[in-house]
């Protein structure tokens, strides 16, 4: 069977455009001086149109033209058509200019540190879509499609320039319900035998874990299988915020839910490590001045702790400190 391919008319555009400014003037000096043609030209673009359409489109009058009723239904049509085709046009060019900014982050920092602050980072950013795409794995040299990322490791990812932000510290949260009636701080060995929520680390020393919690606390990680695990922190702290047990919290990403009340740290000895947020730059990459002021408003951030956080709250506790 052979597949014919349909044939469509070739539209003359150019007459079409004459066309349309001569029925919306109801002249064709109108027409002339708008499109920068001589009344001659005009005249001829029409009588060319009529004659490929096969039809009178306007009743020439002494003072002017009128259109016929065929004039009149393509009037219609024509002027809708231009109209959809500016408005086409007008889209490819926003499109063209409108620039973007691709952030690269993980689930929890997107979801519990950027996403409230998101409405800030457009008044900083005006003009320009922010996009942010989210990963578990640490950023690696095929990484290319962003523009700035906010990784959590050691730093030293490649050929990356890092900057550290937020180092890694972390306490056992839980919704207040879930205390039922306990007083605080809690007794790490009353913490040992709650329902612990874990969040499922990729790899070795990826990230604090229960058992390693309780190892800086000199206990057997017996019931670190007691709880559900997750693949990843939204889904943890989810679980914590419906009262299903405790889960280990990393600041910055749960200072608001302690400010608010959401959760209530347990203990007043979190543990810190070496590792934690940073920000990462393309090392062979020019910075655009968007990114530059990201960076900087993601290092000023930092310095902006909240009048109620779990840092405030600690300050003055004894921290204990692993090697990790």
């Amino acid at each position: 069977m052979e597949l014919i391919a349909p044939r469509f008319h070739r539209l003359p555009l150019k007459g079409m455009a004459v066309f349309e400014a001569a029925a919306r003037h109801g002249r064709f000096t109108g027409a002339a001086n708008e499109l920068t043609m001589s009344q001659a030209r005009v005249s001829q673009q029409i009588s060319e149109l009529e004659s490929e359409l096969g039809v009178e489109l306007f009743l020439r009058r002494h003072r002017g033209v009128e259109l016929t009723p065929a004039g009149a239904a393509l009037f219609a049509n024509v002027e809708q058509g231009l109209k959809t085709l500016a408005e086409g046009v007008d889209r490819v060019r926003r499109q063209a200019t409108r620039r973007s900014i691709q952030i690269l982050t993980d689930y929890g920092f997107a979801a519990w540190w950027l996403m409230p602050r998101l409405t800030e980072l457009e008044r900083l950013l005006p003009g320009i879509e922010v996009r942010v795409a989210t990963t578990q794995a640490e950023v690696d040299a095929t990484s290319a499609d962003f523009d700035l990322g906010i990784m959590f490791g050691r730093g030293g990812w490649g050929s990356y320039r890092t900057t550290p932000i937020f180092s890694e510290e972390v306490y056992p949260v839980c919704a207040p319900a879930y205390l039922a009636g306990r007083a605080l701080p809690l007794a790490i060995s009353e913490i040992q035998g709650m329902r612990l929520l874990h969040l499922r680390a990729p790899g070795k020393d990826r990230w604090f874990t229960w058992a390693d919690w309780l190892a800086a606390h000199d206990l057997p990680a017996s019931g670190d299988q007691d709880g559900p695990a997750f693949d990843n922190f939204q889904l943890v702290l989810q679980a914590a915020l419906l009262g299903q047990g405790v889960c280990i919290g990393w600041t910055p990403l749960i200072d608001d839910l302690v400010a608010g009340g959401g959760l209530v740290p347990l203990s007043r000895t979190p543990l810190r490590s070496k590792r934690g947020y940073h920000v990462v730059e393309h090392g062979d990459r020019p910075q655009r001045p968007e990114v530059v002021m990201l960076k900087t408003w993601l290092l000023e951030a930092r310095q902006r702790p909240h009048a109620v956080s779990v840092a405030s709250l600690l300050q003055t506790q004894p921290r204990t400190t692993i090697a990790a």
